[in-house]
């Protein structure tokens, strides 16, 4: 496992402001040959998707040797989110114009300016292409606007508990979600970025609407929604599928609600073990889902 940082120099953000001397940390399990992973944190997350054996990472239930997905035949790297606050550039960085931390001066980001970090990390490092980009939540977000932004870099797209724009209930019940599970040690002015970014999402946005941006997508997609999920309803997950040229939706059945992509992998991992490998085969997604048994169909999982 590789932990460190990568820097990819000055980032011009969609409001034109140019942010000098920008940095990603980022957690890669890398493998030499093998196909890339890129896997998206969500709001209150982090680089430390796998962690190591003193400190499991988030999503270290689904990701590893021998799991859902195979670090034993994938490299996997995640990054600290662009404006996040454990380790990659943000409001707790040092401006390199003043030498004091951005603080509450760092400027305003968009999901999209996050993609283009990230992108331009994966390209310092090395990495011209994707197997898949997969993330649940403002990772979600990120994974429909890798497609969009750079739809010939990857094969396969997994976005989970995620809709195509955010609308006036969801922001405010996810206001509230998340002040409930915010710990102490995540940086205020860090999380106050984050969630005027996460604002900005919908996929639509300078594009024609979510129609014509959806038809932007050239990778294989994989939608995942989650039963009880009040911010991202399935229900409109379901829906912006059948917008998608070669696209499957799965519902997971959870009283998780928004967190079950965060738990309870035995129920959903064989989905994305599964479509890992039918997205290296090259089949047709929507075909793929007539074939399966009837319990893991398109409609209900678990």
């Amino acid at each position: 496992m590789e932990i460190g940082t990568v820097e990819i120099g000055s980032l011009t953000l969609e409001s034109g402001i140019v942010l000098d001397q920008v940095h990603l940390a980022y957690e890669w399990a890398r493998k030499d040959h093998a196909p890339t992973i890129l896997v998206c944190h969500a709001l209150t997350g982090n680089q430390h998707t796998i962690g190591n054996v003193t400190q499991s990472g988030w999503w270290s239930g689904l990701i590893g040797a021998g799991k859902s997905v195979d670090t034993d035949q994938y490299a996997v790297i995640t990054f600290n989110v662009l404006g996040g606050c454990n380790g990659s550039t943000g409001p707790t960085s040092k401006n390199p114009h003043t030498n004091t931390a951005y603080k509450s001066s760092f400027p305003e980001i968009t999901i999209r300016d996050m993609v283009n970090a990230e992108r331009k990390a994966l390209l310092a490092l090395g990495i011209e292409r994707l197997h898949t980009v997969i993330g649940g939540s403002l990772g979600g977000m990120r994974v429909l606007e890798w497609g969009i932004m750079y739809p010939d870099d990857m094969d396969l797209l997994i976005p989970l508990a995620v809709t195509p724009s955010l609308g006036e209930y969801e922001v405010a019940s996810y206001l509230n979600h998340v002040s409930r599970k915010i710990s102490s040690h995540f940086e205020s002015n860090s999380y106050c970025v984050l969630l005027r970014a996460l604002n900005t999402h919908d996929i639509g946005r300078g594009r024609g609407g979510v129609t014509e941006a959806a038809k932007k997508i050239k990778a294989k997609t994989v939608l995942l929604g989650f039963t009880l999920d009040l911010l991202y309803p399935p229900e409109k997950i379901h829906a912006f599928a059948d917008l998608l040229p070669d696209a499957s939706f799965c519902l997971v059945n959870t009283k998780f609600g928004h967190d079950g992509f965060l738990t309870e992998f035995e129920k959903w991992g064989f989905l994305i073990q599964q479509f890992l490998f039918l997205a290296s085969e090259n089949p047709n997604l929507k075909e793929c889902v007539e074939y399966m048994p009837m319990n893991k169909r398109e409609l209900k999982i678990g």
